[in-house]
């Protein structure tokens, strides 16, 4: 069975399914690109033996039906624009279909304008001087801006439509201790760039952060280097999140307090020893954990296994060592800052009390 003409034009044609980098294209030119793999072909070649995909001419491949012709054009003539890998230096943002105007810091009179390094912009727009006024913003206007004279580059603004994701942008922050140290998540569109800022305790401003990506979820590590473990928190921190995709800017700010994000870390070194009849167990706080342990005491949580498979719980607070009378299989260990509403650090790994035999200390 012979491959069709428009299958041999696919190494030309972009597939939306492999290519992440079109996520900029309108989707009438991603449906155009599936459509045209189910087109029959019809003409021009038959008796042809099978084609060498990589090998065919394209002048093989005329006469095409007139509906694949239209299909080609409109892939070739709306390409994407460069996907955004890094904040834009200057950027504008505009409403939905209001004018924008366009400045180029120069001081040459003539400049010549190109969007996305296209001398003719998919937008209206009006240039007079140094100004340029876009009209009508929609999504396919925004993109790069630049003038020039001549050849030179002089000026570049990246444009895009204003936009929030306030809702369904879950926004997660968290903090090992009161150090004034922690990090954000965040989820959002996988073709955005994100940059975040933070509002210390003080009131002063810290400098912008660019956030790293993988796959639509952003983070982010923060310090406020004026906060104090000892001092009671009178104002919350801001952290404002600002976005850019392709063709649209996001704004996003939350507010909270360090004691309300504290999760600590697991306790570290937990150890078993049997002496007679009796289990004795130690450990010690997370290596994070700020000192004097007077001060900042935890709520320790411990989950032991019984011979039968049934789990139990047991709670301390202030101590770092406990006697057990149960015969267990292995325990593990969290804890959580009993003074304020936190969220339990996660379990230690699961300590086997059968390998902890060989160090036990017999009682006579």
């Amino acid at each position: 069975m012979q491959d069709s003409p428009a299958a041999a034009l696919l190494p030309i044609l972009p597939d939306p399914a492999a290519a992440p980098g079109l996520r900029a294209l309108p989707s009438l030119v991603l449906l155009a690109a599936s459509q045209l793999r189910q087109l029959p072909f019809s003409g021009g070649t038959a008796g042809l033996p099978p084609w060498d995909r990589a090998a065919l001419p394209l002048p093989l491949l005329l006469p095409f039906p007139s509906q694949m012709l239209g299909l080609v054009g409109l892939v070739l003539c709306l390409t994407p624009a460069d996907a955004l890998t890094a904040f834009p230096p200057k950027f504008q943002v505009g409403k939905l279909n209001g004018d924008v105007v366009v400045k180029c810091n120069t001081s040459e009179q003539r400049v010549t304008w190109t969007q996305n390094g296209e001398p003719e912009p998919m937008a209206e727009f009006v240039a007079k001087g140094q100004t340029l006024t876009i009209l009508g913003l929609d999504l396919p206007a925004a993109g790069n801006y630049s003038c020039w004279a001549g050849t030179v580059l002089l000026d570049t603004t990246y444009v895009v439509v204003s936009g929030t994701r306030e809702e369904g942008m879950n926004v997660s922050c968290q903090a090992e201790s009161y150090h004034g140290s922690f990090r954000c998540s965040w989820n959002g569109p996988r073709s955005a760039v994100f940059r975040a800022r933070l509002t210390r305790s003080d009131g002063s401003l810290g400098k912008w952060v660019l956030a790293a990506g993988h796959h639509g979820w952003f983070s982010a590590s923060f310090a406020d280097p004026s906060f104090c473990p000892f001092a009671e928190e009178l104002h919350p921190l801001q952290l404002q999140l600002e976005g850019l995709s392709d063709t649209s800017y996001l704004n996003f700010s939350i507010h909270f307090f360090i004691r309300d994000i504290v999760r600590p870390n697991p306790p570290q070194n937990l150890t078993v020893q049997q002496w007679g009849e009796q289990f004795h167990l130690s450990w010690a706080p997370p290596a994070s954990w700020p000192l004097p342990k007077s001060y900042f005491a935890l709520l320790y949580r411990l989950q032991y296994e019984l011979p039968n498979g049934t789990q139990v719980h047991r709670y301390v607070e202030g101590v770092e060592e406990l006697q057990l009378q149960d015969r267990m299989r292995r325990v593990r260990i969290s804890c959580q800052d009993p003074y304020a509403n936190h969220a339990w650090s996660p379990w230690s790994a699961w300590k086997d009390v059968d390998a902890a035999q060989q160090h036990r200390l017999q009682a006579r």
